[in-house]
């Protein structure tokens, strides 16, 4: 595939050893598979709203200022797992359009029966600042997302929403269950919340 194209090809190369050595003294990796994939789709997130941030974001309400996310409240108890791309989110959320004193223009309260909305973490369901944003949540956590038009509904804006071009955002979030995790069940980690890969343990569904 390499030899055939296309080109140029961007290759990114990420150290992931522990004291600058990959493998162990016993000729162990230092490092898991599934460590090495989670930490190359976090510093693609990363470089991925940078991109977005270094391009204008043009008029609107806000403009194209920095993306800033805020917790205003932890969750209780312990957090064995935290929210990474895949997982399913349960969420409770109000958005408005400009800042914390703008209008609402959509809200979990608002949709439907006033249930708690339901998607997949990076999926492209949301928003990118949405996605960005809810990374490494633990049930029952509270953030603020203070989003630019970048990473909004861009230069475009939003008809349904009747949001305009460049309109800066603003989101609270509630995380109500990760995986169906509640908070103050979240005790365990993944290998012990999950019956071999085969779904959750009887105790959480």
């Amino acid at each position: 595939r390499i030899k055939a194209g296309p080109y140029p090809i961007d290759l990114r190369l990420y150290n992931l050893a522990a004291g600058g050595d990959a493998i162990g003294d016993l000729g162990r990796p230092l490092v898991s598979a599934e460590d090495a994939l989670l930490a190359a789709e976090k510093a693609s997130a990363e470089e991925r709203v940078a991109s977005l941030l270094s391009k204008s974001g043009g008029g609107g309400v806000g403009g194209g200022e920095g993306f800033t996310t805020r917790v205003v409240k932890k969750a209780e108890g312990s957090c064995g797992i935290q929210s990474r791309r895949g997982d399913v989110m349960e969420i409770r959320y109000t958005a408005r359009v400009g800042g914390k004193e703008g209008y609402v223009y959509d809200s979990s309260d608002s949709r439907g029966t006033g249930t708690p909305y339901m998607y997949q973490l990076g999926n492209g369901d949301m928003i990118p600042g949405v996605d960005l944003g809810t990374y490494d949540m633990c049930p029952g956590e509270i953030r603020e997302l203070d989003i630019p038009a970048q990473l909004g509904y861009g230069a475009r804006g939003s008809k349904l929403f009747e949001i305009p071009g460049g309109s800066r955002l603003w989101w609270k979030i509630e995380l109500v269950a990760l995986n169906f995790v509640r908070e103050g069940q979240n005790d365990n980690g993944r290998d012990e919340l999950y019956d071999g890969g085969s779904g959750l343990l009887p105790q959480y569904q």
